[in-house]
């Protein structure tokens, strides 16, 4: 191809005027900033000019991104890549270090009306106890050395709800009396917790609407006499021995507030007692009567139930 302007024969000894506004493209600082460009440097049109990237936006970054019309290109890392193109879905993932708290014992603190227990963290130093250790000697002799042996400390945990019982019914010969409004307030002495001549087969039963794990008995009068009292539940078939009884009553002789603990069932089930329905019961039965010196009342009682 040839070239003919103004003589010049080659497109080397083109001279081109890079101030002159050439047909109004408004790019007319083009010898300045080429001028002033360096190896690597790069240009873009800024607002009717041509501009210099600043050489230092780019440092610590790794790609360069054009925001379109009217805005400079800008370096950016690759997090500010990723949020770009997800439309700023994804963040980097900052790991916390978690140190998880130490377990401490709840045992539970009561409290009178409305009923309910407040989880208090214990720490229960075990009693130390002293051994000895003996050496014979080459005599014979026997040289005794006492030593002080302190256990590791244990931890534990219980925490449970206290409620109301949902009923309350007491048997006098087959006879059975809803005594759940008395069970369930603080007058005294007015759970007739064994008649007062007591029979084999009579007994007092308690319930709750759902699984519970022990009873609260606040005991008014503790009764004096020889019986022997059985704890059951009722199984959807016949009632049957609660294991793991511990009867803090002692068989309703002793008063105050007093807690009778049982292992849960795996086959309670729901009954109907003196006329109220649908309730997991357990029952105190008479299983053996000599006599009776005072009869055994109770105040008030709940159903404990643990967590």
């Amino acid at each position: 191809m040839s070239l003919l302007l103004r003589g010049v024969a080659r497109l080397s000894h083109l001279e081109i005027d890079a101030d002159k506004d050439w047909q109004a493209k408004e790019i007319t600082n083009l010898k300045t900033i080429a001028g002033a460009m360096g190896h690597g440097d790069i240009a873009f049109r800024g607002a009717g000019v041509l501009e210099k990237l600043m050489a230092d936006a780019g440092k610590g970054y790794s790609f360069l991104r054009s925001r379109g019309p009217g805005l400079s290109p800008v370096w950016q890392d690759i997090e500010s890549l990723v949020q770009y193109m997800t439309g700023a879905v994804n963040r980097a993932a900052a790991f916390d270090l978690s140190v998880p708290s130490p377990a401490v014992s709840q045992v539970t603190q009561q409290a009178s009306s409305p009923p309910g227990r407040t989880a208090v963290g214990v720490l229960s130093p075990p009693e130390p106890d002293i051994t000895i250790d003996t050496i014979t000697g080459p005599g014979g002799a026997v040289a005794s050395t006492p030593s002080l042996g302190v256990p590791a400390l244990e931890i534990s945990r219980d925490v449970a709800i206290g409620a109301p019982v949902g009923g309350a019914v007491a048997e006098d010969g087959g006879v059975q009396t809803d005594e759940t409004v008395q069970a369930n307030n603080d007058t005294a002495n007015d759970m007739t917790l064994l008649p007062p001549l007591p029979a084999v087969n009579d007994a007092y039963y308690f319930g709750r609407p759902s699984l519970w794990d022990w009873i609260e008995l606040r005991m008014g009068t503790a009764g004096n006499g020889i019986w022997d009292i059985a704890w059951e539940y009722w199984n959807g078939t016949v009632w049957s021995f609660l294991d793991d009884v511990s009867d803090g009553t002692s068989g309703f002789r002793v008063s105050g507030t007093r807690l009778v603990s049982f292992t849960r069932p795996g086959d309670w089930t729901q009954a109907t007692i003196g006329g109220i329905a649908n309730l997991y019961w357990v029952r105190a039965r008479v299983a053996a009567y000599t006599s009776v010196v005072t009869q055994p009342k109770g105040n008030r009682a709940f159903a404990w139930i643990k967590h």
